[in-house]
């Protein structure tokens, strides 16, 4: 029973953010990969590990902050959304 409680409090606590890729429709190709992290420096670790799994080089195009909406959720969500941009495969 502990084990799994402690599992659960990580698993939260890790954060389930966006983690996604936008197509370029033309080519069937990715261009933009987008991440999400609890600091800016977090989100773009984030965003290079991504990239590494898809086998893809990015370059950071943009950052942004999204304020938490209540008194905890700060605890379970990534507040840094990063947007990197695929300029070669």
């Amino acid at each position: 029973m502990t084990r799994s409680w402690v599992f659960g409090v990580a698993l939260v606590l890790a954060g389930c953010g966006p983690h996604y890729t936008i197509p370029n429709y033309e080519t069937n190709e990715i261009e933009k990969v987008i991440s999400s992290g609890r600091s800016p420096q977090g989100c773009i670790e984030n965003l290079k590990e991504d990239a590494k799994e898809l086998r893809v080089d990015v370059r950071l195009v943009d950052v942004q902050h999204l304020p938490s909406s209540g008194p905890i959720s700060w605890i379970y969500s990534n507040s840094y959304t990063c947007t990197g941009k695929v300029y070669n495969k």
